[in-house]
């Protein structure tokens, strides 16, 4: 396991990374004043301290939260969802089940079903071929719900075809890139989900929460080694609204997020919004740090998938120092 600096974060100045995009069409620049900066890996627990240093000419304030989710979906209202429900009791997620909101719609399908938990591959478009897991089939819709997908994704053509491990062919009319990921709790009289968000990849990569065999430290160098630019942050949050692409809507246009579960032919759910942290788990919130300034947060641990999210006013550096431990999970 590792220990020294576990993470590295800079809020406002270090650049985000998403491989699922085309970097012609955007170039992976993303910055953001927040980050769950580190999640612990399977059957682990971390012990550290957080160090956070304002160096930016100013006093800055810094939120500090652990949690166990990286994001909190929020639904729609119940009356406009649709088809409309009486009440959020009426949907259902499991913890540890996976939900998504990616999908392609196809045509000339050859009526052979796409199977959950099956390879699908997209070939002929310009961006070379993609692969994906199947999360769930439409049939009805003709849609196919997807996670962890490798490619660029966006760009869609009209001879753009997905072909699954077990037969099934289709040509692709319209691709929504959204993000999937895996549920921890839901609020049934809210309408919340907390979510744990599986493109997620810090200096610990835990892309794939429920494979702990593709869990792996990514080349920890040692405490002198603080460099934020030296760092492979990825993450594509979830919104409430999903990317469509088509071959006549080459750069992308944002429309409402649909949620689709994992098993049955549940509903398409209506997401009103997302937010990334609450109140309640955090144990700094506006907290100031005055200029030329170092501020430590010690004796933090964290189980297994738990996240440290950090947030600030102003580019503060935000490091985080201390060790991995293997523990048996019952």
């Amino acid at each position: 396991m590792a220990n020294g600096v576990l993470a590295s974060y800079q809020s406002a100045t270090t650049k985000y990374t998403n491989a699922y995009v085309d970097p012609a069409s955007n170039p992976n620049g993303l910055v953001r004043a927040d980050f769950p900066m580190y999640t612990t890996p399977s059957a682990t627990l971390t012990s550290g301290s957080l160090r956070m240093m304002n160096t930016t000419g100013a006093t800055a304030t810094v939120d500090v939260a652990i949690q166990d989710y990286t994001e909190q979906i929020e639904l729609a209202a119940p009356n406009a969802q649709s088809p409309t429900v009486s009440n959020f009791s009426e949907f259902s997620f499991a913890p540890n089940s996976k939900v998504t909101s990616s999908y392609i719609i196809i045509s000339s399908h050859n009526g052979t079903n796409y199977v959950p938990g099956e390879t699908i591959t997209i070939s002929g478009g310009p961006s070379g071929t993609q692969t994906a897991k199947v999360l769930a089939w439409d049939l009805s819709n003709l849609k196919i719900w997807y996670e962890q997908p490798l490619g660029s994704w966006p760009t869609t053509v009209a001879t753009m075809t997905v072909t699954g491990d077990g037969g099934g062919t289709g040509t692709i009319t319209d691709s929504y890139v959204g993000t999937s990921g895996r549920v921890i709790f839901y609020d049934r009289l809210q309408g919340h989900i907390l979510f744990q968000n599986d493109s997620l990849v810090n200096n610990v990569k835990s892309l794939y929460y429920t494979e702990p065999a593709n869990q792996m430290v990514s080349g920890i160098g040692g405490a002198g080694q603080l460099s934020v630019s030296s760092r492979a942050l990825e993450w594509l949050p979830s919104l409430s609204t999903v990317t469509l692409y088509n071959s006549s809507n080459q750069s992308g246009t944002n429309v409402t997020a649909e949620w689709k579960q994992t098993t049955g032919n549940q509903a398409e759910i209506i997401i009103a919004g997302v937010s990334y942290s609450n109140d309640q788990n955090k144990i700094l919130k506006s907290y100031p740090i005055p200029n030329n300034s170092e501020v430590s947060l010690t004796g933090l641990v964290l189980e297994q998938w738990q996240n440290l999210y950090v947030s600030a006013s102003a580019g503060v550096a935000f490091n985080f120092i201390g060790f991995e431990e293997s523990v048996t999970i019952s």
